[in-house]
Parts: structure tokens; sequence; C-alpha cells
């Protein structure tokens, strides 16, 4: 079956679709994160923070940033190394002691949380709630500290800064100190270890003097890469003197005095032609009564001339290009092409032996050269480290001698009573967040796991065979209780059905659907609604030998009449008028199931059913058989093989596209009959509704206009 290609737009239209149906999936989504974040905030204890800053006075450093040529970099550098160290293992071990010298002055309540057991957390543990951090742009350090009571984030703070106050003037010269003791060792380290290489490459060159004699041939000749070039340029020079030598050899002889004859007389005429033009050019200035006769002779004398001239050219090149040479100039180049072939390869024979004896050398101090070679680089970088390490001594000797800081209080420690954590705002907004992307993720699952028809434009897209809609309805009952517009709709499905039908006296509709609660009965007792009419009489048959749901829109029971199960039990029975039930509706009868009944005991009764629908084809105009889903049971195969025409009940966000198109094989394997598709429960927009309400509209006409008098 054709089936036309998915835009982006249907696929926005199926994912509204399951916006729409799945609504209470996704308000449960949106419920559940909700709950949980509340219950996360509600758990999460509150946090407060006190912030205070300090300035470390670094103006006696002055002299050290002029010095270096990156002062700014090297200060952020200072900075950073000066947090991590007042923020270090040391530091927090003091800051516990101070923190515990607040607490057993006076037993605050709002600290008993900072000392389990009276005893102060350990510094690793009182580093989350304190922190340390630096101004790139000027010498000020900001300290900032959380916990779950204001008073005691002040407290925190209080004891951090005076740690800190107290402590800075031990370490403002660690760094600098440590730092040039560090730079002293290394220094003597590399000196020691530059000795010890020069003294290798000594003794290295004293032992091996074949080897540096050779380094030093090769220094000079430029080593086998010249000599290997030089091979290759007479290689090709004797490759290009063979190819010259074989063309001249090629090139015939030219026959004595050919060349010679021809170009006398071509050089004649070439200076017969000038003089004329010079003649020519006499005469055009001259005043002379015989001007034009003159010059009409002597410009016919130059044209023969020049006829005669470009025809010896023309034999010149001919015979050129035939024999190109004379014999003696050939002899004497072939013989100097092989004087320099020979020469040349006397030359190849010396080059190859030079390159011989340059390879077994290299081949012999290989190894001994990459090993001098090492030596040599491993001296040039300790001599480079050295040279940095000099740098770096100098700068923090500089740096000494620039002296410490001093420290000063320029924010005392904040309280405030403003918890910062947890934000019920964040909880909300990230809920939501995730709560769009939970129902992106459901919709997209959706679409791509359960499959569905969402629209008439579905259906058209899948070509499917529709012969009728039915409204979405949503109080069932009799005829009085339908809309207007919705049994317009199920009497233009019954005029195409009659139109499909129209060869037949008494047509037998079978309505079956791919699977259960599609509302295939639904829709069976609805068109036998739309077809009461007063001279016609409609028999709805119950085929369904499972369920009663016919008999409930009927309000008959079940067992009012043996009804169906009696035919199937007596197939000679003959009287079926007194097993149909006449209905309350004008034209209206119904054959009911009569009772539960078994299939699989007759897995095979069109036999007799087809004796049973012959004889009510005389009583009737039209049949309506409703029949169980095509996927459940096989008796729905059986009825499909018995009727005219086949309706199959697809509901709107219910049936699968597959599934209706499998439903459809189905029945055109079972039944030539014609299949229709029947749109169960279509939602009908505002527009749509009021143009299918035309005639039942409520609303009153609009009095007729006054005319004048």
């Amino acid at each position: 079956m054709y089936q036309a290609p998915v835009n982006e737009f249907h696929i926005l239209l199926k994912a509204l679709g399951y916006l729409r149906t799945h609504w209470w999936l996704f308000v449960l989504e949106v419920a559940v994160i909700y709950g949980i974040s509340l219950h996360k905030f509600h758990k999460t204890p509150p946090v407060y923070e006190s912030d205070a800053t300090l300035l470390i006075d670094t103006t006696r450093r002055q002299l050290y940033q002029t010095v270096l040529m990156s002062a700014s970099s090297a200060n952020n550098a200072r900075k950073q190394n000066m947090v991590h160290l007042l923020s270090g293992q040391e530091v927090l071990e003091r800051f516990r002691n101070q923190l515990t010298e607040i607490y057993n002055e006076g037993n605050p309540g709002y600290l008993k949380s900072l000392f389990p057991g009276g005893v102060a957390y350990p510094a690793h543990v009182l580093r989350n709630f304190v922190s340390l951090v630096w101004d790139k742009n000027s010498d000020i350090y900001s300290i900032h500290c959380t916990s779950h009571n204001p008073d005691a984030a002040q407290a925190l703070c209080l004891a951090y800064l005076n740690t800190i106050q107290n402590y800075y003037p031990e370490i403002g010269q660690r760094e600098s100190l440590l730092k040039r003791d560090f730079l002293t060792r290394q220094i003597s380290s590399f000196v020691n270890q530059i000795k010890d290489k020069e003294q290798a490459i000594v003794d290295y060159q004293r032992n091996n003097p074949d080897f540096i004699n050779f380094l030093n041939l090769t220094v000079d000749n430029q080593g086998v890469q010249k000599l290997r070039a030089e091979k290759n340029n007479i290689v090709h020079k004797m490759a290009t003197n063979r190819a010259i030598y074989k063309l001249v050899l090629s090139i015939p002889r030219a026959k004595k005095g050919e060349h010679t004859a021809r170009a006398t007389t071509i050089a004649a005429l070439t200076q017969k032609v000038t003089e004329l033009q010079y003649q020519i050019n006499l005469t055009e200035k001259s005043n002379h009564p015989d001007k034009e006769g003159r010059l009409r002779i002597l410009r016919h004398d130059l044209d023969e001339i020049t006829a005669q001239l470009s025809t010896l050219n023309e034999e010149e090149v001919q015979t050129f290009m035939k024999t190109p040479l004379p014999a003696a100039d050939v002899r004497q180049k072939v013989a100097s092409l092989e004087i320099e072939y020979r020469a040349d390869q006397i030359k190849l024979a010396n080059v190859e032996k030079e390159v011989e004896a340059f390879s077994q050398k290299e081949k012999l101090f290989n190894q001994q050269r990459l090993q001098y070679e090492r030596l040599f680089m491993e001296l040039n970088h300790k001599k480079r480290l050295l040279t940095n390490l000099y740098q770096k001594q100098q700068e923090t000797e500089v740096e000494l001698s620039a002296g410490g800081a001093e420290i000063y209080r320029l924010q005392e420690p904040t309280r405030t009573g403003h918890r910062v954590a947890p934000q019920l705002s964040k909880h909300m907004y990230g809920s939501l967040s995730l709560s769009l992307f939970v129902i992106a993720i459901s919709v997209v699952l959706l679409v791509a796991g359960f499959p569905r028809l969402d629209s008439e434009t579905e259906v058209h897209r899948l070509n499917l065979p529709v012969i009728g809609k039915v409204p979405l309805i949503k109080k069932q009952g009799a005829n009085e209780d339908l809309p207007g517009y919705s049994l317009e709709y199920l009497k233009i499905m019954n005029y195409r059905i009659m139109r499909e039908m129209r060869d037949a006296k008494c047509p037998i509709i079978v309505v079956s659907s791919p699977h259960a609660r599609e509302g295939k009965s639904t829709v069976t007792h609805f068109l036998s609604l739309a077809a009461q009419n007063p001279v016609r009489k409609t028999l709805l048959i119950d085929g369904d030998l499972l369920t009663s749901h016919p008999n409930k829109f009927f309000g008959i029971l079940e067992d009012h009449t043996p009804g169906l199960k009696s035919i199937l039990e007596n197939p000679t029975m003959t009287d079926y008028q007194s097993l149909i039930v006449k209905t309350s509706f004008d034209g209206i009868y119904f054959l009911p199931r009569g009772g539960r009944f078994d299939p699989s005991v007759m897995a095979n009764f069109s036999k007799p059913m087809e004796q049973v629908l012959a004889a009510l084809r005389k009583e009737y105009d039209t049949i309506y058989i409703d029949t169980p889903p095509l996927f459940s049971s096989n008796l729905a195969h059986q009825w499909a093989g018995l009727g005219d025409l086949i309706v199959l009940v697809a509901r709107l966000f219910h049936t699968r596209p597959k599934d209706i198109v499998e439903a459809i094989q189905t029945c055109k394997v079972f039944s030539k009959s014609p299949v229709g598709l029947a749109l169960n429960c279509v939602r009908l927009s505002g527009p749509t509704k009021r143009a299918s309400n035309y005639y039942f509209s409520k609303k009153k006409p609009a009095p007729p206009p006054r005319l004048a008098a």
C-alpha cells in the first residue's frame, strides 16, 4: 500500500495529539517531580553565610615588580600560592584551635552543631565551611563562610580572619626563602652535572680518534649526501648524452652543397627585396610626372621576387626537416658526445668508490655518532636549565629584598538573617526544567513505541479506503439522544454503503475491528439507528457469541429469545421470525445472541448461516452483523466470508496504523467483498462542528428588517 513521506509538521501534530490524550500521564509525572523536589527542599537544612575582606599591603614589593618583566603574572601567581598556603592543613589546624577557644569561653548554643560530642570537627571537615579567594586587580582577599545558623557563620568567619591575621607574619617570607634554598641546591647540582658531561665528552674524544677524524672529514666534504647528489647528476648527464647520440645518428645526412646553394639564392633575393623597397620609398617622396607608372613597375617586381623568396623558404624548410644536418657536422657531434660520455663514466666510477667508502665508515661509526651527539645535546640542555635557574635565583633575591607585607581588616564578618539555600524558586525552576524534559522524552517514547491513528490526515497519508466517520459522542443512547450533526454523519455513511451495494437487493454489511474496545458494536448500533425508515426494514444480528453489547443498547435481555444460538444448535430450524425482536424504532429489528456460545465447538458455521441469511434477505432491506474483533477470534473471519460489504472500525487515538492495514489485508484473504474504513471518535473542531450542525443550530433566526412605509 502506498505510504506518503512524513514531514516535521505531521510529527508535531502527532506529538500534540499524545499531549491531549495522555495528559493524565504527564500530569502524574509533573506531580511526582514537584513532590520529590518539595520533599528535598523540606529535608535540606538551611544555609547562612558570612563575609569578610582583608588587605595585604604589598607596596614594598614595587621594586620587585619593576625589575621583573612579567610583574602582573608573577603577582597573580604569588597571590594564588598565598591562598593555597593560607588554606593549607597547618592554617586550618590553628583555625580549629581558635574556634575551640571561642566555644570554650561561653559554650554558645549556635556552635554546638560544629562540636559533636564537645569536640570540634577535624580540619579537613572545617575546610567545607570556609573559603578564601583573591582579587587579580588588587591585594584584597575575601573570606566566605557558611553554616546552618547565622551566628555560627559569623563566628566561623571571625575565627578564620583572626587565624590569618595572627599567622600571616610567620609565613610572609617563607615562600621566598624556600624558593631560594631550592634554587641554590638545584644550581649546585646542575653545575656538577655540566662538569661531568664536559669531562665525558673530552674522554670520548681522546678514546676514539678514528671517529673524530671521520666527523671532521664529514664536515669538510659535507658528507656522503653531496657525493650521492653528484653521482645522480652524472647518471642523468650520461642518460641525456646517450639520448642525443641516438637522435643524431638517426637523422639522415644532407648532400654536399645542398643547403649552401639554396641559402645563397635566398640571401640574394632578400637583398633584392630590400633594394626595391628602398626605391619605392624614394619614388613615393619624389614629384616626377611618371611617379605612378614607376611605382606600378616597382611593386610588380617586388611581388614577383617576394613570391620566389617565399617558395625558396618553403623548400628550405622542407629540406631541413628531411636532412637537417650535413654529414661533417654529424660526425663532429657524434665524436664530441662519445668523448663526453667516456669522461662521465670515469667520473661516475670515482664517485661510486667514494660513496662506498663513506657508506662503510658511516655503518662503522653510526652508533658512536648518535652517542656523541646525545652527549652534546644533554650538555646544551643542562646549560640552558642552569641559565634559567640563575635568572630565577636573581628574581628571588629581588623579591626577598622587597620585604614582607602588612595585613589590614577592611570588613568585619557580616551577619544576615536571610538564608541563601535552599531556595524554593531554584527547586521550582529545576522541577519545571526537569518536567519539560521528562514530558518531551515521554512524548518521543510514545510516538516511537506506540504509533496510532491520530487524525484524518494520518488515514489519508496511509491511503486507507474511508467509507465514513463517526463524530465523538459522549452520550450514547436512543436516536433522539444523538446530536443532529452526528446523525447526519451516520446517514452519510449509510448512503455511501447503499451506493456501494446498489446492485444487491438486501445487502449484508459485516462490521468488525482489529481489536476490542474500538467502538465496533457502538458503530453498528448507530448505523442501524441512522437507517431507520418506516417503509424499509433493517435487521441487526448480534454475531459476537461472547459479548452482549447490542442487547444493552436496545434494552433487551440476553436470553429474551433463543436467538442465534438456537439456529446454530438446530440447523434444520426454519422459523426465524420467532427469534427476531422488533425494537421501539421504526423499521429496526434485532436478532440477539440468545446465550453465551463457545465458537470452538463449531469451527465452521458458514454453511448453515448461508441458508439463514438467504432466507432473511427476502424479509429485510438491509442486514447489519456485529462480529467479534478480527485478531481475537476466527469467528470474524467466517462472518467476513458471508458479507457483501465489510466495514472495519478504526478508533482515533487508539487503533494502530499497522493493525488496521493488516486487518484490511486479512479481510481480502477471507472475502472478495469490498472493505471500507469507518473512523470512530472523530473530534470536530469549532468550524467543522458549526458546518456539520448547519440544520440543527439553536440560533434564533434574525427578525426581518423593517421596510419603509
